[in-house]
């Protein structure tokens, strides 16, 4: 059934006025962009961003980790404060009444500039292509002057009060309070354009810490197909295990930690680990032996933090890997590193013509590990060395690390393995393919590693899942989440839209890549999945679980070993992922909804399952059981709950 329906979006730009509570229903990245309104009936997507054209047409426009970003919640207003080149825009997202939202911004610069033009842009999705139609209404005046900017395939530039562009299935309204210029341009696919417009906010000779502002009302209107949904279960096309999620206890934060520790150890399924190895703080003097200074009671004691945490986990059971970040001074090539270097890399290279010192001293440290501590260390890499964050390495010294290290590991008598990549993001999978096909080095790797902080497209998810099937050993996540600069800005981990996206992103990986599992950044105070307490400064409330813990414990409740089986979705708002066992016969069915409420229908269920609970968790519902389903000839259906983590864990006959 189709609905149709008409909500209001009012985008106010302007530096003073009355503030307002933000609506739920505007729903933005976690660095501010706008993609869409979403309504009891559905979800209207487009996208908006700040833009900043220079007079030589070189443009910056608001992306993720493209400026530098702060973000504050006070009494529901979500405030969005950026640093664009020498620019400063600070947005406001306040609450209209239902379906509206008001934005407030203000655009300054330090100095006296020309710019080509400084813009609030929309883009509007597909579903407004070759079909649509637009109506403009241009002022009798225009109290902006000074308009020069140039755009390609500009299709149409003028001063306007407002705008409506239609489809064939929605509508979509900007009125502009105080008349500028727009500037509409489109892609040179003249088949199915995508349609950007441009409202300027100020253009040409910029005033040094002059205000410039303007205010929007977007109305967007249309049909929603909330038409049902069929999902196909494969269950006899069993993948690689699933082990449930894992979690990275990197001590960053004495006073906060140990709380966050303690409720995610006590209330979640950790399936895996990954714990610092202090290696800078281990070994710092190269004239010294670190164990017999360990026995003498010189134990620095983030070393001995590390140490006791790793005995913890190993004690429960949990498989420990350790990561190191920073080398000793004597173990590095030059100055130690500071951000970026000059020639664009980070972090430092190993000293080669001290590789000897280099190996007995990580090797060291596990042996005391193992010997003191009791614990046996899986695999141990150096984080994101591909990028250089902290030990920097081509691929040829990764591999060769992995081959002598290897050996060395093994002469010691350690068992422990290396984990193959540990990079910086899931676009980094050439950094591991000398070592994935080098015999001397394979018998080392014990499961292979990226980082999900960007690049998970299809192609990437699918370069892991081939490498680690060629190693034949299991890939990990070996840090999970969405934003690797949201530390700057904490107070957005509470945000339900952070929260949906983190999972959706994890379902997508496990669908694709198929990792034994993700390791969660992290189950500390950092990035953490609670709030209160003191973490990130909170500590006006008590310690809590915030949408993402509960989204982690569904996640992490899936039956231990369970394969990836394919649950095939059409509809591009579901993202959807199974997991079976014909053995056991046991299946968890795993989506998100990222859409309006509409009836799902999966067919395939196997006949030994009876039933199926349905768990849901969203920024109302905290992985609370809704129902139980009976199959019928292999059929559920249900209503999913838009904007929502759905999962279907069976029942035996």
């Amino acid at each position: 059934m189709k609905l149709r329906i008409k909500h209001t979006l009012i985008l106010l730009l302007f530096i003073t006025g009355v503030a307002q509570e933000v609506s739920a229903q505007a729903e933005f990245e976690t660095w501010g962009n706008l993609t869409g309104i979403r309504t009891e009936n559905g979800f209207f997507d487009f996208n908006s961003s700040l833009v900043i054209i220079n007079k030589n047409g070189n443009e910056w426009e608001t992306r993720k980790e493209g400026q530098k970003t702060d973000f504050k919640r006070e009494d529901g207003a979500k405030t969005f404060n950026y640093g664009m080149r020498d620019i400063s825009w600070n947005q406001k997202l306040q609450s209209a009444g239902e379906g509206k939202a008001n934005i407030q911004v203000d655009f300054t610069s330090p100095q006296d500039t020309v710019l080509q033009g400084a813009y609030f842009r929309i883009k509007l999705p597909e579903a407004f292509g070759k079909n649509a139609s637009f109506k403009i209404s241009n002022p009798e005046t225009i109290t902006v002057s000074n308009f020069h900017s140039e755009f390609k395939n500009a299709e149409y530039k003028a001063p306007v009060k407002s705008v409506t562009v239609n489809s064939e299935n929605r509508e979509i309204t900007i009125i502009v309070k105080e008349a500028t210029e727009l500037i509409i341009t489109s892609d040179e696919d003249s088949l199915n354009p995508e349609y950007q417009l441009n409202f300027a906010i100020a253009t040409g000779n910029i005033s040094a810490n002059k205000t410039y502002k303007n205010t929007f009302e977007i109305e967007v209107s249309g049909k929603m197909d909330n038409s049902p949904v069929t999902l196909k279960l494969y269950p006899e096309q069993e993948g690689n295990a699933f082990d449930g999620i894992g979690g990275n206890f990197r001590l960053q934060n004495p006073k906060a930690d140990p709380q966050v520790i303690d409720y995610a150890l006590e209330n979640l399924r950790v399936a895996w680990s990954r714990v610092e190895l202090p290696w800078k703080q281990w070994h710092p003097d190269p004239e010294k032996d670190p164990i017999a200074e360990a026995k003498n009671g010189n134990l620095d004691p983030k070393v001995k933090a590390s140490m006791e945490m790793a005995q913890r986990l190993d004690e429960k059971g949990i498989p420990v890997i350790l990561a190191a970040w920073f080398a000793p001074d004597w173990a590095i090539i030059g100055e130690r590193a500071e951000g970026v270097n000059l020639d664009g890399s980070r972090g430092n290279q190993l000293d080669q013509s001290k590789k000897e010192e280099i190996y007995k001293s990580i090797t060291a440290y596990i042996l005391y590990l193992k010997e003191e501590y009791g614990v046996k260390t899986v695999m141990f890499s150096f984080n994101e060395s591909d990028l250089g964050i902290d030990v920097r390495q081509t691929p040829e010294e990764h591999d060769q690390l992995i081959e002598e290290l290897g050996k060395y590991f093994r002469n010691a008598g350690l068992k422990t393995k290396f984990l193959l990549g540990d990079t910086a993001d899931a676009n980094g999978w050439d950094f591991t393919t000398q070592a994935s096909v080098n015999p001397e080095s394979l018998p080392f790797i014990g499961g292979v590693s990226f980082h999900s902080w960007r690049g998970w497209t299809d192609e990437n998810l699918i370069k892991w899942h081939d490498i680690a099937n060629r190693v034949e050993e299991p890939l990990f996540v070996g840090e999970g989440s969405i934003d690797a600069g949201a530390w700057r800005y904490p107070q957005i981990f509470e945000e339900s839209t952070y929260a949906l996206e983190e999972i959706r992103i994890y379902l997508k990986i496990l669908k694709i890549a198929q990792p034994l599992s993700i390791l969660q950044w992290q189950l500390t105070s950092d990035y953490s999945v609670l709030s209160g307490g003191g973490v990130f400064g909170n500590d006006k409330e008590e310690l809590h679980p915030t949408q993402r813990f509960f989204n982690l414990k569904q996640l992490g409740d899936t039956p231990e070993g369970l394969k990836v089986i394919p649950l095939i979705s059409e509809e591009k708002m579901i993202t959807a992922t199974a997991l079976g066992d014909k053995k056991s016969g046991k299946y968890t069915l795993h989506l998100v909804n990222k859409g309006g409420a509409r009836e799902v229908i999966i067919t395939g269920i196997p006949e030994i399952v009876s039933s199926l609970s349905l768990y849901i968790t969203n920024s109302e519902n905290s992985y609370r059981k809704i129902e139980t389903l009976k199959p019928e000839n292999g059929k559920v259906k249900f209503n999913a709950e838009g904007a929502s983590f759905i999962s279907l864990f069976s029942n035996k006959n």
